[in-house]
């Protein structure tokens, strides 16, 4: 997932936000290709319960969790491995 792949998935996760108040939201990338500045993107959300406001300029409340990928997996070796890296 890069940067700008990432607002897709905002777009999700905003309207599985509207489908109930309170609902709390769990972003599985753990073993996805995630460039860091999109984890960091991301785990700023699941910290300020926001969405980017472009995404949602009213800026509701979303409780997301992010389960990210292993740490002592370089990045570069888990592109390699999903083909995404030479």
């Amino acid at each position: 997932m890069t940067a700008k792949s990432l607002q897709a998935l905002y777009v999700v996760v905003k309207r599985a936000n509207h489908l109930k108040e309170g609902l709390r939201l769990v972003v599985d990338v753990s073993n996805a290709w995630v460039e860091p500045a999109a984890l960091e993107q991301l785990q700023e959300c699941s910290a300020s319960h926001h969405l980017p406001q472009a995404i949602d300029p009213l800026q509701s409340e979303c409780k997301i969790s992010v389960l990210a990928p292993a740490r002592d997996t370089p990045i570069s070796t888990r592109a390699k491995a999903l083909g995404l890296a030479a």
